[in-house]
């Protein structure tokens, strides 16, 4: 893919390229990723046009660990509310992308919750959808993988008010019940580094 096309966003870079690529979505937006909270969520809802739909595939609240599943839950919350948007729960997902009337795709590390878009080191690239064949083929896949969101609306309208944003880094549940299976396994957190030039 010729990279002329394509931005690499790193920490801090990709809430304000895609508020903006949002407010100008003319009919559509997906959005895939197995974490999703209330800061984002809002984000989402705030900056797309009423008249866009919005898809949205993640894992169920249940497939989270017990301290980010509130979080999923009032960004379920924030969902419901809109009109034109329509959840589905994938348990097995991993894919985080959004995908902006077909056109623009944003993918890479970043998870949609307010720790992974602020605090950790991730990269994420922005690029036209029509170079990367075969991407919306594998969209429709997933969507068509995932089941509908059958939770009833007052078991997430609760939590409405949790919004104020994950600020932890995420571990999946497979991988935290690993690392407690196996004897002298951990996990290596490393503090930001400050940005300047590669040396």
């Amino acid at each position: 893919m010729p990279s002329i096309d394509w931005q690499t966003l790193g920490t801090g870079d990709v809430l304000g390229h895609l508020r903006s690529d949002l407010k100008r979505t003319s009919s559509s937006a997906w959005v895939i990723g197995p974490w999703i909270d209330g800061f984002f969520a809002e984000i989402l809802v705030t900056s797309l046009p009423a008249k866009a739909v919005l898809r949205v595939v993640t894992r169920p609240s249940s497939g989270a660990n017990s301290s980010f599943a509130e979080h999923a839950l009032a960004a379920r919350a924030y969902f419901r509310e809109r009109s034109n948007t329509v959840v589905r729960l994938l348990t097995s997902l991993h894919a985080k992308l959004v995908v902006i009337d077909e056109h623009v795709v944003y993918c890479g590390s970043t998870n949609w919750y307010r720790y992974s878009l602020q605090e950790s080191c991730e990269i994420v690239f922005r690029g036209p959808v029509a170079s990367v064949s075969g991407l919306l083929d594998q969209i429709q896949v997933i969507w068509d993988q995932a089941s509908d969101d059958e939770q009833p609306i007052d078991e997430i309208s609760k939590w409405r008010e949790t919004a104020e944003g994950y600020m932890k880094e995420v571990i999946d549940p497979v991988a935290e019940a690993k690392l407690k299976e196996v004897p002298g396994s951990f996990v290596i957190r490393r503090p930001a580094r400050r940005r300047g030039k590669l040396t």
